[in-house]
């Protein structure tokens, strides 16, 4: 028995020290609201390079509205993440927009090797708890399990001691990494630090996909209405 309480002291005190990071990781991205534009390049098995450009509004933590603006032919194309993690995706070929629930927040955001969690996801400590495995070359990794997804897949963070991540991997249930992102060109942006610069990996299908932000504002007064389902679903 006594055994047993000291096990379970050990892991709490892991999950508190993973938990304070994720914390922290919050913190240092948090932006009060921001208008972003990224530059999308995806380059397929073959080589052949696909540009794509996206459009991000947030407010808080809670609301996001991102919209695909090029090619001409998935413009439109666009999610809302609002509060209560409610999440809606809207494709303008088969309206209206529809609610993301579970697995399907997995699934590729259309015509790129970036997931819609990527995209819809401005917290981590709201969504998964956090063990520390490793700390290695000024960076600590992080292993995520999600707080209501039951599957075994896990995420892992490698992040700076500002706290920045560095390094995402996704893994399967047996552990392989399916898909990797590698965030680099940190810049501050008032009190926060951002990646400028992201390139996901996806390890199944030999395809990469770099983002680069071109466009920043975070001035910019933006309205609550802005984050509704109509506003989605407008052209």
């Amino acid at each position: 028995m006594l055994v047993l309480f000291s096990m379970l002291i050990g892991l709490a005190h892991a999950d508190t020290e993973g938990d304070d990071w994720l914390n922290r990781i919050d913190a240092a991205g948090r932006i009060a609201q921001a208008h972003v534009e990224l530059n999308i390049q995806v380059q397929d098995a073959r080589g052949r390079t696909h540009e794509r450009t996206i459009e991000i509004w947030q407010k808080g933590d809670d609301r996001r509205l991102v919209r695909m603006t090029a090619p001409s032919r998935l413009a439109g194309i666009g999610l809302l993440a609002s509060p209560g993690d409610q999440l809606h995706m809207f494709l303008p070929s088969y309206p209206p927009a529809r609610r993301v629930i579970g697995s399907k927040r997995t699934d590729a955001f259309v015509g790129t090797d970036f997931a819609i969690e990527d995209l819809s996801r401005m917290t981590y400590s709201t969504v998964y708890t956090a063990n520390v495995t490793e700390t290695k070359d000024g960076l600590t990794k992080l292993t995520l399990k999600h707080l209501t997804d039951p599957t075994p897949e896990l995420t892992h963070l490698w992040v700076d001691q500002a706290a920045v991540i560095r390094t995402v991997e996704h893994t399967n249930a047996s552990g392989e990494v399916t898909r990797r992102l590698l965030l680099s060109d940190v810049r501050p942006i008032g009190s926060a630090q951002l990646a400028h610069r992201i390139e996901v990996t996806d390890l199944r299908r030999n395809r990469v996909t770099t983002a680069k932000i071109t466009s920043i504002d975070t001035e910019q007064d933006i309205e609550d209405a802005l984050f509704s389902v109509t506003t989605l679903e407008r052209p």
